[in-house]
């Protein structure tokens, strides 16, 4: 197989998992091709930092295959795990739109291939197909009441696990 043939595989390759994954999932797959052009796909062996807390942040990671740990600093000093993320899961949104530092650092637990989109390259995108910031908004949006649900929890006193579940599957975190 050319080079040219190789490239349009991977392409196709990519736009059929972006469609799997929750973050992409509601967009169209004629723009999911030009999400799909820009993304990099790379390899991070086992105990490789992905992001760290307080890093400038730029662009948002999706996971295709391996394991990512997701952990924060407390004021004392202790690092809290916040999630474990599989396959389809992605984190690292918050970057795109805010020029914030992370807020959480990112560690692969196993061998990872990621895909990687930088902010420029997705506003680019997303100038030309604005569908896809509406369907990320509404996936932001879930996962926001998701957080909302679980502080109200908290604050109420009720056991974990046993917080009002809203809308939506939010089981992926893009938090940092």
């Amino acid at each position: 197989m050319d080079s040219k043939a190789l490239k349009s595989f991977d392409l196709l390759e990519n736009v059929i998992f972006l469609k799997k994954t929750p973050l992409f999932s509601a967009v169209h797959t004629s723009e999911l091709r030009a999400v799909a052009a820009v993304v990099e796909e790379f390899t991070v062996e086992a105990g490789g930092e992905l992001v760290k807390e307080s890093d400038p942040g730029d662009c948002v990671y999706i996971i295709k295959d391996g394991t990512v740990r997701i952990t924060k600093k407390t004021a004392d000093n202790r690092t809290l795990d916040l999630a474990e993320l599989s396959p389809g899961e992605s984190f690292g949104e918050m970057a795109l739109f805010d020029d914030e530092a992370r807020s959480a650092s990112a560690v692969a637990q196993t061998r990872c291939s990621l895909l990687r989109i930088k902010r420029d390259d997705l506003i680019d995108v997303i100038l030309e197909y604005p569908m896809i910031a509406i369907e990320m908004l509404r996936i932001f949006v879930r996962r926001l009441r998701k957080s909302n649900a679980r502080v109200e929890a908290l604050s109420a006193g009720r056991p974990k696990g046993e917080e009002r579940h809203s809308q939506g599957d939010l089981s992926h975190h893009g938090n940092n």
